[in-house]
């Protein structure tokens, strides 16, 4: 049951990532400069590109080291961009809440990645 439980958990934290950065790259689609840029690209789109390659290796199941790396960059990503806000060198865009969205995202993926580290140690069991 608990190993359910974690999956579920993982899933509805990377589906929700999805809806919000799929809604977030929306709106940089049509009206532009709402997220910073990352070279040329702007970050909500890498940051939703990280959510579904995340879905679709936790689907799979058999990827586990790939899904752990994925993780891994997009914690980096976020928290370079969470830094980088605080020290005022890059500009976030601010959700509906009043909250950094890269502090969100770097939560979320903390978040990601302690749960699938909790998954692994409880199918070892």
């Amino acid at each position: 049951m608990k190993k359910h439980s974690l999956d579920i958990a993982l899933l509805t934290i990377i589906l929700f990532g999805i809806l919000i950065l799929g809604d977030l790259s929306y709106k940089e689609f049509l009206d532009g400069g709402i997220c910073p840029k990352f070279s040329i690209v702007p970050s909500c789109y890498i940051a939703l590109l990280y959510f579904v390659l995340l879905f679709i290796f936790q689907v799979c199941k058999k990827a586990t080291l790939i899904f752990i790396i994925l993780t891994g960059f997009a914690l980096t990503f976020t928290g370079f961009a969470t830094i980088g806000h605080l020290f005022g060198t890059i500009q976030c865009s601010i959700s509906d809440i009043s909250i950094p969205t890269c502090f969100i995202g770097f939560f979320m993926f903390l978040i990601i990645l302690i749960l699938k580290f909790i998954q692994i140690k409880v199918e070892k069991l």
